[in-house]
């Protein structure tokens, strides 16, 4: 007589929650290895901003003096480094156990579909752990004292916000959805304040899920429950108005930032549409011909000629030497410097006015045939798309889906040694608590590892091989159990079957729509290569594309048939 075969034994919920701790703890140890990596004098637009931003935060002095670069970038980050600087709190270990505290969330919000498959607390703490040591979030670029070490994690809060109240919505409809509509405003909150670009990736989904929710409260007949789905938009505005304020108050410009909206972004959008006399150039959104018709015929920027052409700091900084021009990525900031040096920046107002006179002159010009164009007006920092753009955006999408779904690029620590004095080092490792990797190795200018960082970081790489063999062949799996199940998805005739299919592929969306973002800026502006750091925020959808398209999709053996 064939003997049955011993299944796992059913996880407990205490045991679900003591395995979460314990998960979590090693993820915690592991990442507290790592050290920073700052370079003191090599990114003032980037890292060096948000530290003296909020040191100025900690002074009481909102975002310090103004400058080109005060404004240009939203600025959730600088508080946040200034809040975990007033608890005392290490920068990296925080950032990690925020990380984790996403993808617990992220396991909790499937919970309700997973137990109607028919998958017990294995199942989600499965969902958990696939996320918590997802490799793309400590990976290198995450040592950066800089504003995607936590952007993956308030991306996720956001999604995972939103799909917790669909799936509750569908499967418990008496269930509370508020906590999950508040998690979902906070992740929209903060991610949105957190990058320029979040809006453009978060606010399509946001409302997506809030037009799925109210048609299931409607469906439901509990129209008392509609309010609170303003809930995650109030808590942006509240966001939004409130950095607004705090800049109004300061500076006398009512704006999140004063680089991608407003004047400056109008006269961008302006220069952009002046027709260059010598044609498109790969990279280039003004040329140096460009450049003179405008010199020639916009008084306001003729006091920038000298800094932008012929001023040579400057043009080390910014200028492209294989182009012997400005990339578009390099260009606005190089005109933004050439106008600090100008005197245009010595109030935020006369900034606003300055680049408001300028985008009225180039439209004006262009609107009467003066200057030749070849698109109407616009408002932006990034070019208009051209022809050209398509193919190129289209192959770098696809590389950039393959980079995350291999985790390229993910190895935990940094290759290159921090670069700065004894006292900037010392100034960097106060702040922040946590150490930088300024030790070099006996001889050398690489950094000093110890053997028990060698032997973390090694476990942590291990893991990022795991995951490179893993993804792929289980994202090509759910994408197949999808698939087939497409019929019987639509002839069960289930409005709330095909909504939970549908959810699924909308992550899936959101990923290859955060690919095509990245594609385009890195085909039109950049030109620096498939990036890590731009890309990860991809990683966690198509993990939980992944899991819980493999755990919903499959039955389990024991499931009746």
């Amino acid at each position: 007589m064939p003997t049955a075969k011993k299944s796992i034994p059913a996880l407990s919920a205490r045991g679900f929650w003591l395995c979460v701790a314990g998960l979590a703890a090693v993820k915690l140890a592991l990442t507290s290895f790592q050290t920073a990596y700052i370079w003191v004098g090599g990114a003032p637009l980037d890292d060096e901003l948000m530290f003296r931003a909020a040191n100025a935060i900690s002074a009481g002095d909102w975002l310090g003096a103004y400058d080109y670069l005060t404004l240009s970038k939203s600025m959730f980050f600088a508080v946040w480094l200034a809040l975990l600087n007033a608890l005392h709190l290490p920068y990296l270990v925080t950032g990690q156990a925020l990380w984790c505290a996403a993808a617990l969330l992220a396991s909790q919000a499937f919970w309700p579909w997973l137990q109607k498959a028919g998958r017990g607390n294995w199942a989600r703490l499965a969902v958990f752990a696939a996320l918590a040591f997802n490799p793309a979030v400590s990976a290198a670029y995450s040592l950066r004292v800089y504003r995607d070490n936590i952007f993956p994690a308030l991306c996720l809060v956001c999604f995972a916000g939103f799909c917790g109240a669909v799936v509750r919505a569908v499967f418990a409809p008496d269930a509370r959805r508020w906590p999950w509509l508040l998690a979902a405003g906070a992740g929209l909150a903060a991610g949105y304040l957190n990058r320029e670009d979040a809006g453009l990736f978060l606010l399509p989904f946001a409302v997506l899920a809030t037009a799925v929710l109210a048609w299931l409260t409607l469906r439901q007949r509990r129209p008392a429950r509609l309010g609170a789905l303003a809930w995650p938009f109030a808590l942006l505005a509240a966001g939004v108005l409130a950095f607004c304020g705090l800049n109004w108050q300061h500076y006398g410009v009512f704006a999140l930032s004063d680089f991608s909206s407003g004047s400056f972004a109008d006269a961008m959008g302006a220069m952009y549409r002046v027709a260059a006399p010598e044609g498109y150039t790969p990279l280039v959104g003004v040329t140096k011909e460009t450049r003179q018709l405008l010199y020639d015929n916009v008084p306001e920027l003729e006091p920038l000629e000298y800094w932008l052409e012929e001023d040579a700091q400057l043009q080390n900084d910014f200028r492209d030497p294989e182009l012997d021009d400005y990339r578009v990525g390099s260009f606005y900031w190089a005109i933004r410097r050439a106008a600090q040096y100008a005197g245009v920046y010595d109030t935020a107002a006369g900034a606003e006015s300055y680049w408001q006179a300028v985008a009225d002159r180039i439209n004006a010009l262009c609107d009467d045939g003066t200057l030749p164009s070849w698109t109407g007006r616009r408002s932006s920092t990034t070019p208009p798309i051209r022809a050209e753009h398509v193919l190129p955006v289209l192959a770098e999408s696809a590389k950039g889906a393959l980079w995350a779904l291999t985790f390229q690029d993910c190895a935990p620590c940094e290759t290159l040694r921090s670069i700065g004095t004894e006292e900037d080092f010392a100034a960097w490792t106060s702040y922040l608590h946590c150490q930088v990797n300024g030790a070099a190795e006996a001889g050398k200018d690489t950094p000093y590892y110890s053997p028990y960082q060698k032997l973390a970081f090694g476990i942590l790489q291990g893991v990022r091989y795991l995951y490179a063999a893993l993804l792929p062949l289980t994202f090509v799996y759910a994408l197949y159990l999808n698939l087939k199940n497409i019929p019987a998805v639509f002839k069960s005739r289930r409005a709330e079957a095909i909504l939970l299919w549908a959810m699924l592929w909308a992550l899936l969306f959101m990923a290859t729509l955060r690919c095509a973002m990245i594609a385009f800026v890195e085909v039109s502006s950049f030109g620096i290569g498939t990036s890590t750091m731009y890309l990860a925020t991809v990683h966690p959808l198509l993990i939980l594309f992944a899991a819980v398209g493999i755990l919903t999709g499959r039955r389990p053996r024991h499931a009746n048939a």
